[in-house]
């Protein structure tokens, strides 16, 4: 709200990358001799647009008081009267990012590294024990870290089951969210939200779009991968504490795969119980993971470039096309016979463009 040290306005160039439960980075050039080049350090904040989204900023502005002539008025001394009020622009909205690292090459533009103000829960330890909760969970991340907690945390889930990764054993925050068997998000599902000192873990973040990418209209580029080498028809699932083991007494199956050759996996569902389980509620364990995992369905990425009405002139139209992560758009490529609704995983924003580089589609679990 103050604009911080300065501006930078010399910038080359200043990319923002965020992943759907990912990464969250920016890559800057700044040249030496550009304005405020000396206020750039390692350990300071950019703040710098990451999508479309935009935000009511307030400005105030003083104006003349003038009477029916256009005249200025005065008052007694002589000064003159005036009168300020408050309007709101809209601006994209900025978020913080710490710089990291930076790179000094011959040429004299440096590159420098930052990731979002988000992964200071890095350096936030914590310990506990016997969760059972997602509420519970996020309460002791937001009150028993060391040292004290920054973030605030929400969501709009109600779910409950034990939390693997709160075995006693201390943790930094930042991996209790995600990252390790066990984690929150391997526990409760959903999808985070990163927005400045507030972590939002959604049901579902995003929302479908009214917005089409057709091959020969909109696409500028396309690549789709399709892979199966982590695909499987059924399991036999298993919990084990290291000395005892008990294991589930049938295969749990939920479909085919595209081989056809019955594909079978030892499934560990050790982490999703904080005692020993039954046989019984070991394969019901399996059929849940089974049924939420889908790993019988191929893994499908598609990477995407395409243009945006607003982009070339129909402004008036952006709100119909206002894409983010998490969204989900229609893909048509009849060469390919894709016809279908992607989740955006991944986003590449170029800043000082104010325009999308690039997007990456993939499924909808």
């Amino acid at each position: 709200t103050s604009g911080g040290l300065g501006r930078l306005k010399d910038c080359v160039s200043c990319i923002v990358t965020e992943e759907r439960n990912g990464i969250y980075e920016c890559d800057f050039e700044y040249p030496v001799g550009g304005l405020n080049y000396n206020l750039i350090e390692v350990g300071r904040i950019i703040c710098v647009s990451h999508d479309i989204s935009y935000v009511a900023a307030p400005a105030i502005s003083s104006e003349a008081i003038s009477d029916e002539q256009s005249d200025a008025l005065t008052d007694e001394n002589g000064f003159a009267l005036t009168a300020t009020r408050t309007f709101y622009p809209e601006e994209y909205d900025a978020q913080p990012f710490d710089i990291v690292s930076m790179s000094r090459p011959i040429d004299g533009v440096v590159r420098f590294h930052c990731v979002h103000i988000s992964y200071r829960q890095s350096y936030l330890t914590v310990t506990g024990s016997s969760i059972n909760s997602l509420a519970s969970a996020l309460n002791l991340l937001e009150n028993s870290s060391s040292p004290a907690n920054p973030f605030v945390y929400q969501t709009d889930k109600a779910s409950t089951g034990y939390l693997a990764s709160a075995d006693g054993v201390p943790k930094t925050v930042r991996s209790m969210l995600g990252g390790v068997e066990g984690s929150i998000l391997d526990a409760y599902g959903g999808e985070f939200e990163w927005d400045k000192w507030n972590v939002i873990l959604h049901e579902k973040r995003g929302v479908h779009r009214d917005f089409a990418i057709r091959y020969g209209v909109n696409m500028l580029d396309y690549n789709e991968d399709l892979d199966i080498s982590g695909t499987y028809m059924s399991c036999v699932p298993y919990w084990t504490d290291g000395t005892n083991t008990v294991v589930g007494t049938r295969q749990i199956s939920t479909g085919t795969t595209i081989t056809g050759r019955g594909e079978c996996v030892p499934l560990d569902v050790s982490n999703k119980f904080e005692t020993q389980p039954t046989a019984g509620q070991v394969e019901a364990m399996g059929l849940a993971l089974m049924n939420e995992t889908n790993p019988m369905i191929p893994t499908q990425t598609i990477h995407v470039e395409f243009l945006r009405l607003q982009d070339v002139g129909y402004e008036n139209l952006k709100n119909l096309f206002e894409c983010k992560l998490c969204d989900t758009v229609d893909v048509v490529f009849p060469e390919y016979n894709t016809s279908g609704q992607f989740k955006i995983v991944k986003t590449v924003w170029n800043v000082l463009r104010d325009k999308y580089e690039s997007m990456e589609l993939g499924d909808l679990s």
